[in-house]
C-alpha cells in the first residue's frame, strides 16, 4: 500500500517459557517480578493502556500460587480492558499433541480467563514450531478470528502479503498474521534493556525507539495488506516498559507518515479485518523454515517424553473422561473438577519448550511426576466410573468345574463408535491351594457360546497380604477374543478349567519362526527382518523391520548427520527367533539381537568412533486371528551416544507422496522437499504423525501405526519408498551451533547428557498391508485400536444387570470418527464431538440408548449454534458434514 498514513499498532507483552534454559520455579520467581511491576505500570500509569500476557492464563495460576491477595487487582485490570488474558490455557507445542488435547487447552483458557472477567479475542500463537492445518479450524470454532504467528512459512506467502486468509482442510478460514520480523521486533524500544532497567540515556532512548519505529514501517509495510502494522513490545520473560506511553507521544510528535498507537492483539486484528480487501489464501499446515528456525528435531528428542504424554491422552480421552461422562447418565456424580486437574497435569507439560524435549535435564525430570499425576486421576476414575457401569451387564452363570479357582463376570468396553473385535486382556488374581494351579480358562459369550481364550501369563507367589497363609497368590494375564458393539460393553463369563478341552479353530496358525492367519502370513528371517505377505494380494513385503543406525552430531532441537556420516543396519545380523505364544488369540514370535554401534562421536563431532558397545535388541512380533495388523513391542538396551536409530518398512510402492494422521486430519504430503534457496533452515525430510502413517499407490499399500512415536522419513530407494519410524533420537546438547542441518544456535549452549536416552525404552508399533488407499483400508481404525486396546472389569457372576450388550451411543458411519464424548462445562447436557475423516462430504446420524428431549450443535465452546432434528424412531438427524470438519453436538435427557 502506498501514499498513506500508517498506523503502528504497539503491542506490549512477553512471551512467557515456563521452563526451559532454567526450571519453572527459577522462572516463576522472574514471572512474579514481572507481574508485580505490571500491576504497579497499570495502576498508576492511565497512558498505559494494554498487556498481552502471552495468550495463556496458566501464568495467572502460577502467580497467583504465591500473590493470591493480587487476584482482585488482575480482574480489575482485565474487566477494565486493560490486561489482556487467553485465550489459551498454555501455549502448545501443535504437531505433538491430540486435537482434543488442543481443544481442552483453548477450553480451559477460556474457563480461567472468563473468571476474571475477558478472554482474548486473538488466536496469538507466536513460537510453537510450525502449524497445524486444522488450527484455523480450531480457533474459528471458539470465535477467535485470527491467527498471529512466527514459525511455519515457507514459500506460501510469496505472493501474498503478511495478512492473508487461512483456510483448513473443511473450508474453515481465518486471519493468518505472519509476525516476518519475529514476535519481539519492538522488544526493548530505545536500546538494550534487561532486568527492566534501562542502560541508556532517556533522550537518547527516546530517539532510538524513534529510529526502531521508523525502521519497522520500512520492513513491515512491504507486504502489509492494510495501513496497520504490528509492533510486538515484547520477547522471552521481558519485563514492561513503562517508558512506552513517553517513546509513543515522542514519536507521533515527529513522524508525518505514520499514527503510532498503544494497541492490543484485538484491537490490531479487528482493524485489519475491518480494513483489508481482497486477501491472499493459504491452505493447510505450516511447517516450513524460510524465515525461521523450523526445529523439526524436536519430533524424536527424549522419545520417552512423547510416549508418556500418548498414554496419558488416550487415558484421559478415550476412558477418563467419556466413561465418567456415561456413568453421569447412570446416575453417578461426574467429577468435572478432578478431571480438569488431571487435564491440568498433562496440560502443564505440553508447551513447546517441555513437550519438545528441548530443554535443560531438570526440566524433563520434573514433567515426568505431571504425567504420573495425569495418569493416577484417570485411572481411577475409568475405575469407577467402569465398576459403575458394569453393573447393567448380565451373563448366564456358566458351567463351574468343581476344581474352579476363578470365575467371575467380564465387562468389555470399547471407546470408539465402531465394532471391535479384538482381543482384551484381563487381568486375574485368586487364592488357590497348593499343586491347584489352573490349566486353561474358558470364556463364554452372553449367548454361552465359549469364545477363544488363552492364558498369556501366569505366577504363583507364597503369600499377600490379605490372602490366607494356607494358600498361595495365582495372578494370570488372559486374552478374550472380544467382540464389543460401539462406545459400548460386551458381557462374558471366566471361568479356570483343568479338562484339558480345545477350542474350534480360529485360523490363526504359528511355526518356529511363522506366524499366520487368514490375511497375512509372517516370516522372520535369519538376520531379524520380516517377510510380509498379503494374502489377499499375493503380495510379499520383503525387508520389513530392519534396523538403521546413523549417528547424530545435532542437538535436542534438530538431527544433524555428520561430516563423516555412517550408517549401521541390522542386515547382517544373526538374530536369535523364537516362537513363544501360540493360541487361538494371539501368537507371538520372539527376534532377539544385538547391534554393536560406535560409542558416541569423536571428539571433534566429524565422525563416529571406532569403539564399539553392545545394544541389545529384542522384538515381540504378534498376530491375532481376526485382523491384518501385525504389532510390534520393541525393546533396545540403548548403550551409545549421539546417534538416531530407526526401524525400517518397504512399500514396494513408487509414489510421490505419503499420507499421516494429524490432529482431526490425514495430511498428503509430498515426498519432494520444497525449492528452499536462501531459506532461514532449510527443509528436512522428517515429518510428524498423530498415529499412523501410509503410502500407496492407489491399488496397494503399507500402513505403519505408531503408539507414541511421532517422527517418520519416507525414504526413497531405488524405485520404492521405505517409511522410516524414529525410535530414539539421542544427543547431548540443548543447542549447538555446527549443525550441518541449521546455520546457528537455536537455544543456549547446555549439555544434556540425559538426552543420550541410555538404559531400555519399549516402543509399539504395528504394519499393515492393504489394498487400495488408506481409507478404504479403514487405516484409522488400526491406529486407533493399537493405540487404545479393549479394556475390561470384572465382578462377581452373581451381579446381573440387563444387557448382555449394550452400545450406549452411535454415530453412523464410521467415517464420522468421535474424538470427544464429556458432559457439558456450563449445564446438563451431553457433549459428543466428532470429524469427518473422509475427502467427501456425508451425511449421518446419532443415535443413544436413553430417550434423546433435544439436540443442538454448539460451538467448540460449547455455546448453541444450530438446533437439530429428531426423528421418529429417536435418531438424530446430522446435516452434511463436509470432508475434515469437526462437529460438536448437545444431547439432553429427561432426568
Amino acid at each position: 500500500m502506498t501514499n498513506q498514513k500508517w498506523k503502528m499498532m504497539v503491542v506490549p507483552e512477553t512471551h512467557w517459557d515456563r521452563e526451559w534454559y532454567l526450571t519453572f520455579q527459577q522462572f516463576r520467581r522472574r514471572l512474579v517480578r514481572l507481574v508485580d511491576k505490571l500491576l504497579n505500570i497499570l495502576e498508576n500509569d492511565e497512558r498505559y493502556k494494554y498487556f498481552c500476557l502471552d495468550g495463556q492464563t496458566v501464568v495467572l495460576e502460577d502467580y497467583l500460587e504465591i500473590r493470591p491477595e493480587n487476584r482482585q487487582r488482575i480482574a480489575d485490570l482485565v474487566r477494565a480492558g486493560r490486561l489482556f488474558v487467553g485465550p489459551w490455557y498454555v501455549l502448545p507445542d501443535e504437531f505433538l499433541v491430540s486435537g482434543e488435547a488442543l481443544i481442552h487447552n483453548i477450553l480451559l483458557g477460556h474457563k480461567i480467563a472468563g473468571e476474571f472477567g475477558h478472554v482474548m479475542r486473538a488466536g496469538y500463537v507466536p513460537d510453537p514450531f510450525g502449524h497445524i492445518s486444522q488450527l484455523p479450524q480450531i480457533l474459528a470454532g471458539f470465535d477467535l478470528p485470527s491467527a498471529l504467528f512466527m514459525r511455519g512459512v515457507g514459500n506460501e506467502l510469496d505472493e501474498a502479503d503478511n495478512e492473508f486468509w487461512w483456510q483448513a482442510p473443511d473450508g474453515t478460514q481465518v486471519l493468518g498474521v505472519h509476525l516476518i520480523d519475529t514476535y519481539c521486533n519492538g522488544a526493548n524500544l530505545g536500546g538494550e534493556r534487561w532486568g527492566g532497567q534501562s542502560t541508556a540515556h532517556p533522550a537518547t532512548m527516546l530517539e532510538k525507539a524513534l529510529e526502531r519505529f521508523r525502521e519497522e514501517r520500512d520492513s513491515l509495510s512491504k507486504k502489509a495488506a492494510t495501513s496497520y502494522l504490528l509492533l510486538n513490545n515484547g520477547c522471552d520473560h521481558l519485563e514492561p516498559q513503562p517508558e512506552l506511553p513517553d517513546m509513543i507521544e515522542y514519536a507521533n510528535q515527529r513522524l508525518e507518515d505514520m499514527e503510532v498507537v498503544h494497541s492490543n492483539y484485538e484491537a490490531y486484528s479487528q482493524a485489519v479485518l475491518a480494513e483489508a480487501g481482497e486477501l491472499a489464501m493459504v491452505q493447510g499446515e505450516l511447517h516450513n523454515g524460510k524465515y525461521q528456525f523450523l526445529l523439526s528435531g524436536v519430533f524424536s528428542a527424549r522419545m520417552y517424553i512423547k510416549q508418556a504424554n500418548e498414554h496419558c491422552q488416550s487415558l484421559l480421552e478415550k476412558w477418563a473422561e467419556p466413561f465418567s461422562a456415561l456413568a453421569w447418565l447412570e446416575g453417578a456424580t461426574y467429577e468435572q473438577s478432578l478431571l480438569w486437574q488431571a487435564w491440568r497435569h498433562l496440560l502443564h507439560n505440553h508447551p513447546h519448550d517441555s513437550i519438545c524435549g528441548c530443554s535443560i535435564d531438570q526440566v524433563h525430570k520434573e514433567m515426568l511426576p505431571r504425567f504420573w499425576q495425569a495418569e493416577q486421576i484417570g485411572e481411577i476414575l475409568f475405575d469407577e466410573s467402569a465398576q459403575h457401569l458394569s453393573a447393567l451387564a448380565k451373563i448366564e452363570k456358566p458351567p463351574v468345574p468343581e476344581d474352579c479357582v476363578y470365575a467371575r463376570k467380564v465387562v468389555v468396553f470399547n471407546p470408539h463408535n465402531w465394532q471391535r473385535r479384538e482381543p482384551v486382556a484381563v487381568q486375574l488374581r485368586a487364592p488357590i491351594s497348593p499343586n491347584q494351579k489352573p490349566r486353561d480358562v474358558v470364556a463364554r459369550n452372553a449367548a454361552g457360546e465359549v469364545v477363544p481364550s488363552q492364558i498369556v501369563r501366569q505366577q504363583v507367589s507364597e503369600y499377600e497380604a490379605g490372602i490366607p497363609e494356607d494358600k498361595l497368590l495365582w495372578e494370570a494375564e488372559v486374552l478374550i477374543a472380544a467382540d464389543v458393539p460401539p462406545l459400548g460393553f460386551a458381557a462374558y463369563s471366566l471361568v479356570t478349567d483343568n479338562s484339558g478341552r480345545q477350542f474350534n479353530d480360529s485360523g490363526l496358525r504359528a511355526g518356529a519362526n511363522w506366524l499366520e492367519n487368514e490375511y497375512v502370513r509372517v516370516e522372520a528371517q535369519a538376520n531379524g527382518t520380516l517377510s510380509i505377505t498379503d494374502k489377499a494380494s499375493g503380495l510379499v513385503y520383503d525387508g520389513c523391520h530392519l534396523l538403521e543406525d546413523t549417528e547424530d552430531a545435532g542437538d535436542e532441537y534438530d538431527y544433524s548427520p555428520a561430516v563423516q556420516s555412517t550408517t549401521l543396519t541390522s542386515a547382517a545380523s544373526s538374530a536369535r527367533i523364537s516362537l513363544i505364544e501360540r493360541g487361538p488369540v494371539r501368537a507371538t514370535l520372539h527376534v532377539d539381537l544385538t547391534l554393536q554401534l560406535p560409542v558416541s562421536l569423536t571428539g571433534d563431532r566429524r565422525s563416529r568412533a571406532e569403539q564399539s558397545v553392545a545394544c541389545p535388541v529384542s522384538t515381540f512380533v504378534s498376530l491375532t486371528a481376526d485382523s491384518p495388523r501385525v504389532s510390534f513391542q520393541t525393546t533396545v538396551d540403548n548403550q551409545a551416544h549421539d546417534h538416531r536409530l530407526r526401524v525400517w518398512f518397504p512399500t514396494g510402492c513408487e509414489v510421490d507422496n505419503c499420507y499421516a494422521e494429524g490432529q482431526f486430519d490425514v495430511i498428503t504430503r509430498s515426498l519432494d522437499l520444497p525449492q528452499a534457496a536462501g531459506w532461514f533452515q532449510p527443509p528436512q525430510p522428517t515429518k510428524p504423525t498423530q498415529g499412523f502413517v501410509d503410502v500407496n499407490d492407489g491399488q496397494r499399500g503399507l500402513g505403519i501405526c505408531t503408539v507414541g512415536l511421532p517422527e517418520y522419513e519416507i525414504v526413497r530407494e531405488g524405485n520404492q519408498a521405505i517409511i522410516a519410524l524414529t525410535l530414539l533420537r539421542c544427543v547431548g546438547w540443548l543447542s549447538r551451533d555446527d549443525l550441518l542441518t541449521r546455520p546457528g544456535n537455536a537455544g543456549p549452549k547446555t549439555a544434556t547428557p540425559d538426552a543420550q536416552c541410555l538404559g531400555k525404552h519399549t516402543f509399539r508399533y504395528a504394519l499393515v498391508p492393504h489394498q487400495s488407499d488408506w481409507l478404504s483400508a479403514q487405516m484409522w481404525k488400526h491406529s486407533a485400536g493399537e493405540k487404545v486396546p479393549l479394556r475390561a472389569v470384572t465382578s462377581d457372576l452373581g451381579e446381573a444387570g440387563d444387557y448382555e450388550q449394550l452400545s450406549f451411543l452411535t454415530v453412523e458411519p464410521d467415517e464420522l470418527v468421535v474424538t470427544c464424548l464429556k458432559k457439558a462445562e456450563r449445564d446438563e447436557a451431553l457433549i459428543v464431538r466428532f470429524y469427518n475423516i473422509s475427502e467427501q462430504p456425508i451425511t449421518g446420524h446419532v443415535t443413544c440408548y436413553r430417550q434423546i428431549t433435544s439436540a443442538e450443535l454448539v460451538n467448540l465452546n460449547e455455546q448453541p449454534t444450530a438446533a437439530l432434528n429428531i426423528d421418529g424412531e429417536g435418531r438424530i438427524e446430522l446435516p452434511e458434514v463436509p470432508a475434515r470438519r469437526i462437529v460438536t453436538v448437545a444431547l439432553r435427557f429427561d432426568h
